[in-house]
């Protein structure tokens, strides 16, 4: 807890990535990797900072491990500092520092752009900087007045295979499932599902981890999105009796889940959800609006509920969270490169 803030908004972000290694060989494709978070992970962050320090492809069967360093740079690709300013070349460059909650639903941000790798068969480890890095930390805002945040580890495996191996004060995100590059249509994203994953460090108190199950990777090619709405109305009848600490959410449930069975992310017996998404005020203050990003085809069923401040006890015992219940359900089939839209309205 001994850092300040080095968020950089992402409208001013571009990234590039510099490559080493590997066999280039006659065949290759183009294949973006994109980094998204699903939603909000504890209600009152306000930043989930990640920042990121190498990518690394690594071919199966033949060929030398394909490592990118990932830095900052401004929109000509020029590395650039905190401040905008361009780092002269051989001097130090800045590793990337994400707020994820800048990336939810569908939005996302690339890691890996165009960059030409022969096509096959890959695995894939990210490095990101642990909370206690001495320049480039990980961590969490809690509140608008914090000036000393909590670190955040994400909690992953200890080394990177094929001789890529570690970096300092970093843990790697080693993603064991082989995926495949073909000669087109590779878009590929790292999904955070936060509300599943962020929790707080058992080893530190009041810091936080990111458990490595709660992170995904998805070829966005073959999925679709889910955008949706909740009317003013709705909300208000769910919170009737009024309750100020009350926690608009949707969760995310394959088709076949109805009502009844619909647990929470924390409960145990019954039907738990796939994902959720935080519902968010519009900038007209006319309706409350949510999405659900990079998701397979096929139909699925949509919870709204204002008590998500209940689904927050890893340890609890109840078939579902005390005080949980989902208020309104609605259905949604999804095609792949298209949206489907959802509306939560009185009926």
């Amino acid at each position: 807890m001994k850092h300040a803030g080095l968020t950089v908004l992402a409208s001013f972000i571009s990234l590039t990535l510099v490559g080493c290694g590997g066999d280039s060989g006659s065949s290759s494709s183009t294949t973006p990797i994109t980094l998204s978070v699903t939603d909000a992970p504890v209600d009152d962050a306000k930043e989930v900072v990640v920042t990121f320090g190498k990518v690394a492809l690594l071919p199966q069967g033949s060929g030398s491990p394909l490592e990118y360093d990932v830095y900052l740079t401004d929109e000509n690709g020029n590395p650039i500092d905190e401040n905008g300013n361009l780092i002269p070349d051989g001097e130090e460059r800045v590793p990337l520092s994400v707020n994820l909650l800048d990336y939810q639903g569908s939005a996302s941000l690339p890691l890996i752009k165009n960059e030409v790798v022969p096509v096959g068969s890959y695995k894939l480890c990210v490095f990101a900087n642990d909370g206690d890095h001495p320049e480039y930390p990980s961590y969490v805002v809690e509140n608008e007045a914090d000036l000393v945040h909590p670190e955040l580890t994400v909690k992953g495996e200890g080394s990177c295979p094929q001789g890529v191996g570690k970096i300092d004060n970093a843990g790697v995100l080693y993603f064991n499932n082989a995926f495949t590059v073909n000669a087109d249509n590779n878009d590929f994203a790292l999904e955070f599902d936060l509300r599943r994953g962020l929790r707080e460090d058992p080893q530190s108190a009041g810091d936080y981890v990111i458990q490595r199950t709660s992170v995904s990777l998805i070829n966005t090619v073959t999925t679709g999105n889910i955008e949706g709405t909740v009317s003013l109305d709705t909300f208000t009848n769910c919170n009737s009796p009024t309750v100020d600490t009350a926690v608009q959410a949707v969760y995310l449930y394959d088709g076949s889940v109805t009502q009844d069975n619909m647990a929470p992310i924390y409960g145990t017996d019954e039907t738990k959800p796939l994902s959720s998404a935080a519902v968010t005020l519009s900038d007209d203050q006319s309706i409350y609006q949510f999405s659900f990003g990079f998701l397979e085809s096929g139909t699925y069923n949509l919870g709204y509920t204002c008590t998500a401040q209940h689904d927050d006890d890893v340890d609890n015992a109840d078939p579902v969270a005390a005080g949980f219940s989902i208020y309104q359900v609605e259905a949604a089939s999804v095609a792949v490169g298209s949206d489907s839209n959802v509306t939560f309205t009185v009926p």
